[in-house]
């Protein structure tokens, strides 16, 4: 069901303004109250409406101003859904006016009697605006709106979705961006690699084209119809935060597990912004956003996520190494997997081993591990490192066949068929040498802090290979992503660099020519190199 009230354009605006008034305070019968109201207009000069989304609930009864404030004509024609084809925006509609010839101007560019039309206005003259009533469908989806004057679809369009669950969020944009952090960046600086519009209004991280290694900025607007306190939630991994009227509201920043933070704000009644920021640097990878106010309980703002628990945490149980030795903790470690080895050296460091992917998941410096969560209870979940500055290697096997040297890695859960572990033996100081074959190759891989000639703690990684005649020239270890070269070593990130001591020479492969992105640094195993040595430090 559909009413539509017209203003036409005349000389005298404040005629105009009074008969609009006039005609607006007389709606159709049975729409003397809606559910909603939207008022959408074009944007001067720019060939866009400044609504380019918002949702409604099946049933309902709204009401639409269309205003004019342009110099060109422009109209509104609300569209059932295109089978098939999601993002036709009204394309097939406004086709169909292009069709009409000479009789398009007679018709005001509106294909009268398309199967596809639910309500539309006239051709709204400049300065002028127009009032839709209109019943919404009962199938839920998107509905797009187009103007059908010639040349305006490809960028005036928009869509309203028809829902059960409504978000309170409209025009919610969004911009992915590729990256290695350890903590959120000021996206106004980066470029995004990608960017659109989130159409029915609630936050999601399922438009990452990658599984570690990007982030999110999002920026959406909702009203406040009733003032007072109002909570906001994150829950994340990795960080995350919100902001209000560009006001920091909820900071769950830094590399972590799914970890869930709130904070409260003062808001009056009207139009307010929101801004969440997010980042995933390796492992696994969760958004939820939630919100409570004056009459409502908490309600999740966001698509996916783990809304996480308010539970107390369990009591801390400190792992610690002896004095002189080492010490080891066989579990599930957040992003090391659930075959994860940490170890933990006196000197100060740790690091946690895959024994899945054979590679080496973590750095840490400071405490080792909290076993309260695994050594109480029912012991599930996987636990972080305890301590700090902690640097993520990017998931995956660490080692790859490759054809090229600057082939893609394989995805990371491709697992390689002839990767095998072997077990490890530890030394009189408790350290670990972990073993494992590459088809009839085998490999002990051994790390040990040292001291830098700075007076800090590095660790130094060697890596012995026994070919047994194997040939291993397609053969290549991943030593990190997002790399920069800086003369005798690479920075892996702001709180990572290596060296590279023994080995074939490293190759550096950048994608898109951003290196802090995109470098992968990778060492192939050459012939005539059976051990590969690695420095990693904290700058």
């Amino acid at each position: 069901m559909m009413y539509m009230m017209s203003v036409p354009f005349v000389i005298f605006a404040t005629f105009s303004v009074l008969l609009a008034h006039l005609l607006s305070a007389s709606p159709p019968p049975g729409f003397e109250k809606v559910d909603r109201e939207f008022k959408i207009s074009t944007l001067v000069a720019q060939m866009k409406y400044d609504l380019p989304s918002f949702s409604v609930k099946p049933g309902e009864k709204i009401k639409i101003l269309f205003k004019n404030p342009d110099d060109l004509p422009h109209n509104l024609i609300l569209c059932k859904p295109a089978k098939g084809n999601r993002d036709d925006k009204g394309k097939e509609v406004a086709d169909a006016v292009l069709k009409l010839g000479e009789k398009g101007v007679e018709m005001n560019w509106v294909p009268e009697g398309h199967p596809r039309i639910i309500a539309q206005t006239d051709m709204v003259n400049p300065k002028g605006e127009e009032t839709l009533y209109l019943e919404v469908p009962k199938k839920v989806g998107p509905y797009p709106y187009v103007c059908t004057f010639p040349g305006h679809a490809q960028m005036m369009n928009g869509v309203m979705i028809v829902a059960n669950n409504l978000s309170p969020i409209v025009n919610l944009k969004y911009e992915l961006f590729h990256g290695n952090w350890s903590k959120l960046p000021n996206w106004d600086e980066l470029e995004a690699n990608q960017s659109g519009m989130i159409e029915d209004g609630f936050f999601t991280i399922s438009k990452a084209n990658r599984k570690d290694g990007f982030g999110f900025s999002f920026t959406g607007d909702f009203e406040i119809e009733k003032s007072g306190s109002y909570e906001f939630f994150l829950t994340s991994d990795d960080g995350s935060d919100l902001r209000i009227n560009d006001q920091l509201v909820v900071n769950n920043d830094g590399v972590h597990g799914n970890k869930r933070v709130s904070g409260k704000i003062k808001l009056e009644t009207g139009k307010h912004t929101i801004k969440v920021g997010y980042f995933e640097k390796g492992g696994g990878e969760s958004l939820y956003v939630g919100w409570k106010g004056p009459g409502f309980k908490e309600t999740s703002l966001s698509k996916g996520g783990n809304k996480g628990s308010v539970k107390a945490p369990p009591e801390p149980i400190p792992v610690m190494p002896l004095p002189g030795e080492a010490v080891m903790y066989r579990n599930f470690i957040d992003r090391a997997g659930p075959r994860a080895i940490g170890v933990g050296y006196d000197e100060g460091l740790n690091l946690a081993f895959d024994a899945n992917q054979m590679r080496l998941a973590i750095l840490w410096r400071g405490e080792f591990m909290d076993g309260g969560r695994h050594w109480t209870g029912r012991g599930q979940g996987f636990q972080p490192p305890a301590g700090e500055e902690a640097f993520y290697f990017p998931n995956g096997d660490a080692f790859a066949n490759l054809k090229k040297p600057d082939d893609p890695w394989p995805d990371p859960e491709e697992r390689s068929s002839l990767v095998r572990f072997r077990g490890y033996h530890l030394n009189q100081r408790q350290q670990p040498t972990f073993r494992y074959s590459i088809g009839a190759s085998f490999f002990e891989d051994f790390c040990q802090p040292t001291k830098t000639e700075k007076g800090n703690w590095s660790l130094v990684r060697r890596i012995e290979i026994k070919r047994n005649g194997e040939d291993l020239t397609d053969l290549y270890l991943r030593v990190g992503v997002g790399a920069q070269e800086l003369d005798d070593k690479y920075l892996l990130s702001d709180s990572m660099e290596c060296m590279i001591k023994r080995g074939a020479k490293p190759i550096l492969v950048r994608k898109s020519g951003h290196s802090r992105a995109d470098g992968d640094l990778r060492i192939p195993l050459s012939a005539d190199e059976n051990l590969i040595h690695i420095v990693y430090s904290w700058p």
